[in-house]
């Protein structure tokens, strides 16, 4: 590799405080409506967002207080009683994080999936402690395991995300899949920058959408692995998601002796541990890295889009499968609604 200027590098270490969630079995959250009173949610905007007290919790925002001991919860709601649990939720608010990913075109939810889920992850990905079995091709990702559906229903990220695309009615561009980037491996799409669909051509028949005007799609990369600079993290321009053009062709000059692309200080790279997700707008400039480690490097791609953009490849068959799979129903009532509703509300034309 030629030597470059390095990049910035931006090292997120495992958060020291985190809210948490208030959630019944079928995944509602606990929240605090518009007129002070208790109430359940589906999605995750920073009225669900509480904090652990002395003697209980309270309301991040309205400073809402409720006294417990433990980590069970039951509360008269309304008319019923409701049984809730205590979850690690994120480190910042979700409008902390929409504000982030509007100004730099990307954000990092640090650690926000719990162990288990990391874990279920790695199975699937064979990845950390399985990274000497190979990935199973017999079925879709996410019918090998609970975790890729929970994952993708992870309540935070899909409220930001929301937010950010201007729409409820969002879709997967494709069904989840694994990249691993072997040991001493650079990945394809590391050997030149470039923006996602549908700002770029693809095997869609979605034509290619202006840079400027709202928001189209945003991918989310979520870590099985940790990522470092050294086993090939995501690098990027930050703020390009604003500018109107292309990366420019010195970023992309022809290639040899196993050189790499631009890698300089315009270019910013995040470290941060698995189970952490990286949410950055489809239009930013960005590549892949080089595993310079020995171990294989793992993270889940999915792309979320609105509602008038073609995806890149059908989500309606798997989904059918997922439901046909006893994985469906390890799944929470949300979970379900919301993976079967960003793989089935897609566009009506698909080739």
């Amino acid at each position: 590799m030629a030597n470059q200027d390095h990049p910035q590098v931006l090292t997120l270490d495992p958060p020291k405080h985190r809210h948490v969630l208030l959630t019944t079995a079928d995944g509602s959250m606990l929240g605090v409506n518009d007129y002070g009173d208790l109430a359940l949610f589906d999605d995750a905007s920073d009225q669900v967002i509480w904090d652990r007290t002395a003697d209980g919790i309270k309301q991040t925002l309205t400073g809402k207080h409720i006294k417990s001991e433990g980590d069970i919860y039951t509360l008269s709601i309304g008319s019923d009683e409701v049984t809730l649990e205590i979850l690690n939720g994120p480190e910042k608010l979700p409008s902390e994080y929409l504000e982030h990913l509007h100004r730099e075109g990307w954000v990092c939810l640090n650690s926000i999936l719990s162990r288990d889920i990391v874990d279920g992850l790695e199975k699937v990905a064979c990845t950390g402690p399985y990274e000497q079995l190979e990935q199973s091709m017999e079925s879709p990702k996410i019918c090998q395991g609970a975790a890729v559906g929970k994952a993708i229903a992870e309540p935070i990220s899909l409220c930001v995300l929301r937010e950010y695309l201007q729409t409820r009615d969002i879709h997967l561009g494709h069904p989840p899949g694994f990249n691993v980037l072997p040991p001493k491996t650079i990945a394809n799409a590391g050997r030149g920058w470039h923006s996602d669909i549908p700002y770029t051509k693809s095997r869609s028949p979605q034509p290619v959408f202006p840079r400027k005007g709202p928001p189209k799609a945003c991918n989310r990369n979520t870590f099985v692995s940790n990522f470092s600079y050294r086993n090939g993290a995501t690098m990027l321009k930050a703020g390009s998601h604003l500018l109107d053009s292309a990366p420019p062709e010195e970023w992309n000059a022809p290639l040899t002796n196993d050189e790499l692309p631009y890698s300089g200080p315009e270019a910013t790279v995040v470290e941060a541990p698995a189970g952490s997700m990286f949410l950055y707008d489809a239009r930013t400039w960005h590549r892949a890295g080089y595993n310079l480690t020995d171990h294989k490097r793992g993270m889940m791609a999915t792309n979320y889009e609105t509602q008038d953009v073609v995806p890149k490849r059908d989500t309606r068959p798997v989904c059918d499968k997922l439901h046909a799979s006893p994985v469906y129903q390890e799944l929470n009532t949300r979970e379900q609604r919301e993976v079967t509703d960003l793989l089935m509300k897609v566009p009506d034309y698909i080739p």
